[in-house]
């Protein structure tokens, strides 16, 4: 397996190398078949039309906001963080698929809400108890990530597009544009921030929403320089999985984490073209973190959380409270993974988990 890696990312590099005008893995038309051949097919627009609706209304219900101004969570008593922002997609995703105007308007206003504590240096003002009044770089990529997957979506759907009803929300985005791409260089000079924090087998999963912050946003603005440096984190985060498929999360294994990461690495692969020559290894780097992840679901759905690196029994708290397993993080990737592979099996245990946790 190893040896495997090793030479696709000799192949990737030497992509890299050799076609400097491409996208950093971008392949030459030649490589095309190899790289399609070598992976199942489906963009992420295609696989949400095959999601189950119930589910994604699930979704959208978990989300905590104000219907007026777009405020999540702890933000809807007063702005604390722009990380709080992050559940756009799930509005939109659903909005489009259903045509609800409503939804997409309710998903462009939690983008906008913090747009208003941005600082001239496109970082945002924060409030939360360990910040010092300036937000951080893993806060703004969580922004952003949420952002760009929600934008992009706008910019695939044909009936957002052209519809009537939805130009006000076209006329939205465009003028957000400027302010996003302001934040965007500002999250690009944080770099080395980002993977102090994140990279080294510290927090993988971060990782994966720092590579789609920057690659998804990227694409988005039409900001090459970004989606580079996104596919740069993308790299990085495949070199954080251990030869028994963990993304690692603080040296370790996390059962909860490991679903976000997975859930985060389907995001970026069903966002890449079909002609670039990195999909054989993202999807090998997902099958060996998902066979990874069933090991830990029992069979009546629950994550087995023993042994974890964070969330477990006396592990991470946030805000006071113990953390627990992501379940909808872990479900959300899984049902991609099942619509790409149509593994019943894969069906089969991600009902199991959704049924239990969705009982508490």
């Amino acid at each position: 397996m190893m040896i495997k890696y090793l030479l696709a990312m000799i192949s990737i590099l030497t992509s890299f190398l050799f076609s400097p005008e491409k996208f950093f893995w971008y392949s030459l038309g030649n490589n095309t078949p190899f790289a399609e051949a070598q992976t199942p097919a489906g963009s992420q627009w295609s696989v949400l039309t095959k999601a189950d609706p119930n589910f994604l209304a699930f979704l959208v219900k978990a989300v905590v906001v104000d219907s007026k101004n777009g405020a999540i969570g702890r933000n809807r008593d007063g702005f604390m963080t722009v990380g709080f922002q992050r559940y756009s997609s799930r509005f939109i995703a659903y909005g489009i698929l259903t045509k609800n105007v409503q939804l997409v308007d309710l998903g462009i206003k939690i983008i906008e809400y913090p747009l208003s504590f941005q600082k001239t240096d496109g970082s945002f003002e924060d409030y939360s108890p360990e910040s010092k009044g300036k937000s951080s770089a893993s806060s703004v990529a969580f922004y952003l990530n949420d952002l760009g997957e929600s934008l992009l979506l706008c910019q695939k759907s044909k009936w957002f597009q052209e519809s009537k009803e939805t130009s006000y929300l076209r006329t939205k985005i465009i003028e957000m544009k400027p302010t996003i791409s302001k934040s965007l260089t500002w999250l690009m000079s944080q770099e080395s921030e980002l993977i102090k924090g994140d990279g080294n087998g510290r927090a993988t999963n971060r990782l994966w929403k720092d590579a789609n912050a920057f690659y998804l946003t990227g694409r988005v603005l039409d900001r090459i320089d970004a989606v580079r440096l996104g596919e740069k984190f993308a790299m990085m985060s495949l070199q954080q999985q251990n030869a028994e498929g963990a993304f690692l999360e603080q040296y370790g294994f996390d059962s909860s984490y490991q679903g976000v990461s997975i859930e985060q690495a389907v995001l970026f692969y069903t966002n890449l073209s079909s002609q670039a020559n990195q999909r054989p290894i993202v999807w090998d780097a997902i099958k060996r973190a998902v066979a990874l992840e069933l090991k830990s679901i029992l069979s009546s759905g629950e994550v087995n959380t023993k042994g974890n690196t964070r969330v477990t029994v006396g592990g991470e708290t946030y805000f006071g409270k113990e953390k627990t397993v992501d379940y909808l993080a872990l479900v959300d990737g899984l049902s991609y993974y099942y619509h790409l592979t149509q593994d019943q099996s894969i069906k089969d245990t991600l009902d199991r988990v959704f049924v239990f946790y969705s009982k508490k």
